[in-house]
């Protein structure tokens, strides 16, 4: 009430900073180049919702970000690095011009100094390494404890409420994608649990349970015949 949480996906749009702010949505960065690069718009917008003078619940933000968790960081990046060499490397062409062209961006938007969330780091997404992806914050990726750290940067550092973890990449297998994800709910998602406990009972951006629900029995024993469909409509 008035509507489930919903999540507007940005890539540094004033007029989506504005839209989200009067229709109390959560503004969401989702884009493959990481949370250190996100520093700048993110600050963009959390600027623009203290100048429309509404609280900053850091559950008004949201951040889309890709996690691989093994025992050690030597394993991660024996066990991952093939598949998120594979994304960035193969499956990111785009032209620079294509994902900031004129007039995609409004000229307010524009003198903001926010990036487009589609446009790749200098040299493009075509040689990028286990360590330049992980290092400059891509990827986040290791052990447990150093997924950690990296997830606790990032919530801290851009003051967002709601992750999207991206569990799978590229061409990775299904195996692979399970082991990392139950190391993740096991091993580093209890841990950062509580990291904004001035605002736990804010929960305009979280789903709760609808006052009527459907039961069993409620639905037809037969699926409705065209005659029956007829005499409804008529």
């Amino acid at each position: 009430k008035p509507h489930p949480p919903v999540h507007i996906p940005g890539g540094g749009s004033v007029e989506t900073y504005d839209f989200c702010i009067d229709n109390t949505y959560s503004y969401s960065y989702l884009s493959f180049s990481g949370y250190l690069r996100a520093q700048a718009l993110m600050n963009g917008y959390w600027k623009r919702v203290e100048e429309r003078g509404v609280d900053k619940s850091p559950y008004r933000a949201g951040f889309a970000q890709t996690i691989l968790v093994a025992d050690t960081d030597e394993e991660a990046e024996r066990l991952y690095s093939e598949h998120v060499s594979y994304f960035y490397n193969r499956c990111l062409h785009v032209y620079p011009g294509f994902a900031d062209a004129p007039g995609y961006r409004t000229i307010k938007t524009i003198q903001t100094g926010a990036l487009s969330q589609y446009a790749p780091p200098r040299g493009g997404y075509t040689q990028l390494t286990w360590k330049e992806l992980t290092e400059q914050g891509h990827v986040i990726a290791g052990s447990p404890e150093t997924v950690r750290q990296r997830m606790e940067e990032l919530i801290k550092g851009l003051n967002v409420g709601n992750i999207f973890c991206l569990m799978h990449v590229g061409n990775m297998p299904a195996d692979k994608c399970m082991y990392s994800t139950k190391l993740f709910a096991e091993k580093v998602m209890p841990k950062l649990r509580n990291m904004f406990p001035d605002w736990d009972d804010d929960n305009r951006f979280w789903t709760s349970p609808l006052d009527k629900r459907v039961s069993a029995g409620r639905l037809p024993k037969e699926a409705p015949t065209g005659a029956d469909l007829a005499k409804t409509y008529a």
